[in-house]
């Protein structure tokens, strides 16, 4: 059975169905729902003043990648400016390619980034240091969902 038609544009295919609403849409009118969403939270709930500097946690991951793609999109409507914020836990193995996930991303959205190491902020203690990898089987290269074949 083909997919309905978005119930908002009424010309594209629907992508997805809003679990709570139940609404079908295609890909751009969620985006622009779920963004409009975001920015009535925001100022209803005066949460970001204008004029603030916002900074993002980026892990590298989906969640912080979202977050960071939507407050870029509203920026210039809250009037604040955003910058990525990294954390690198010194963790052979796990944080390597999430940290140049992170840096490409600040690169191609032209957004400041900074990275903070554990090395840096606690004089040469990273958490390889601290516990040895072996410490902390699910983390790492050779977390059970590696092993088993898992891919992405």
């Amino acid at each position: 059975m083909p997919a309905p038609q978005c119930a908002s544009c009424h010309a594209a295919r629907a992508a997805l169905r809003r679990p709570r609403s139940g609404q079908a849409l295609c890909g751009a009118c969620f985006c622009a729902a779920f963004e409009a969403e975001v920015l009535h939270t925001v100022l209803a709930g005066r949460l970001l003043p204008p004029g603030a500097v916002v900074a993002v946690g980026a892990s590298g991951g989906k969640d912080s990648t979202v977050l960071a793609h939507v407050l870029r999109e509203l920026a210039p409507r809250l009037g604040v400016s955003l910058r990525l914020v990294a954390v690198d836990e010194g963790i052979g193995g796990y944080r390597d390619a999430a940290l140049a996930a992170v840096r490409r991303q600040a690169a191609r959205w032209d957004l400041p980034l900074t990275v903070v190491a554990y090395a840096d902020l606690f004089g040469g203690w990273t958490m390889d240091a601290r516990a040895p990898p072996s410490t902390f089987p699910l983390m790492g290269p050779n977390r059970p969902a590696d092993s088993s074949g898992a891919s992405l």
